[in-house]
């Protein structure tokens, strides 16, 4: 079974070793970004907050097509989705 973003023709959900690296990197980019943010306006605390909380879960969405990607490639799962339909 192959996953994919979106819809069924989106793409397809890179291998989860790719995945988390992208994760990583993104997170070094944000983090740099908060800080700038928060050293430029401490006051804007709030506000970094909030977009802190919203890229973790953007990520963990990420990470969570990563594993069943994973887990998309054995085909005892792809077995068990034919019979459930």
């Amino acid at each position: 079974m192959q996953v994919r973003t979106g819809a069924k023709d989106g793409a397809a959900v890179a291998p989860l070793p790719e995945t988390l690296a992208a994760v990583a990197q993104r997170l070094q980019q944000e983090q740099a970004a908060w800080l700038a943010r928060l050293q430029q306006d401490p006051s804007r605390f709030g506000e970094v907050e909030r977009a802190v909380h919203q890229t973790f879960q953007q990520l963990a969405d990420q990470v969570v097509a990563g594993l069943l990607g994973e887990v998309g490639r054995d085909p005892a799962l792809e077995e068990a989705r034919k019979k459930s339909h």
